[in-house]
This record gives C-alpha cells, structure tokens and sequence, in this order.
C-alpha cells in the first residue's frame, strides 16, 4: 500500500493515558520513512532515466542534424554533379559542332576542288576536241589537195 500526503494528514493515533501508542506511532513512521525512502530510490531512478533519455535525445539530434547536413551537402553534390555534366555535354556539343563544321567546310572545299577540276578537265577535253577538229580539218585540207593534185594530173610520187 503506498501512502499519499491525504494518508498522512488524515492518520489518527489510538489515544492512551499518557498519550499517542507509541509502538503505533512508531510502526507509522517506520512505514512512513520506508515509502519515503522507496520514493527517493524511485526518484533517483526517475532521474538517471530522464538523464538517459535526455542523452539519447541529444544523440538523435546529433544524429538528425548529420544526417540534415549530409542530405544537403548530397544535393548540392547532386547539383554540382548536374552543372557539370551539363557544362560537359555543351563543351562536347561544341566540339561536334565545330569538327562537323570543319567536315562541312573541308568537304565544301574539297567539291569545289573537284568542280574546279571536272571544269578544267571539261576546258581540256574541249580544247583537245578543238585540236582534234582542226587537226582533222587539216588532214581533210591536206587529203583534198592531193586528190586534186592528183585529179590535175600532176603525179607525185608515193613513198
């Protein structure tokens, strides 16, 4: 039975010739000092707990804010890891750009070569088919001579 401060108060001792029962009043303040010793040892056992919870509370605290501060230096790692790639990509973008506008302008450069060579080789041939011509008109002159030399009368000897 646990006594409360209304048990206290409201205890009445058996009342003797000369007084209280001293062995009641006795056997009350044992049991009195008893439930009050039981409360101090409750007490100080409350209190290592509460101190107990109050570390493990500051642990998880400690706990949670690293956690806080590793979540956020992970975004940020994140974020840095996303600029960073973006930034790659551009700079490698950039760099196809620019080997497929090389490719564009060597190749541009190259059909324009060759343009210019289909034109010589054009102006050649034409020049060619020209010496050809004249040089069939020439044997044309030259065979039409002989046939009227040789209509004449006029004999020249063959070789």
């Amino acid at each position: 039975m646990r006594i409360t401060p209304a048990d206290i108060e409201k205890q009445e001792f058996a009342v003797k010739v000369r007084g209280y029962d001293k062995e009641e009043v006795r056997n009350f303040l044992i049991f009195v000092s008893q439930e009050a010793s039981n409360i101090l040892i409750e007490r100080d056992e409350l209190k290592k707990k509460l101190i107990r919870a109050e570390e493990r509370i500051k642990e998880l605290e400690s706990r949670e804010k690293i956690l806080k501060e590793t979540l956020i230096a992970a975004q940020r790692f994140s974020e840095e890891l996303k600029a960073n790639a973006k930034k790659e990509a551009e700079i490698i973008l950039g760099e196809a750009e620019l080997k497929a506008d090389q490719m564009l302008s060597k190749a541009t450069e190259r059909l324009r070569d060759l343009k210019m060579t289909v034109d010589k080789m054009k102006a050649d041939k034409e020049n060619i088919i020209n010496q050809i011509k004249g040089f069939v008109i020439s044997l044309q002159s030259l065979i039409e001579r002989e046939e009227k030399d040789e209509n004449r009368g006029g004999s020249t000897p063959k070789g």
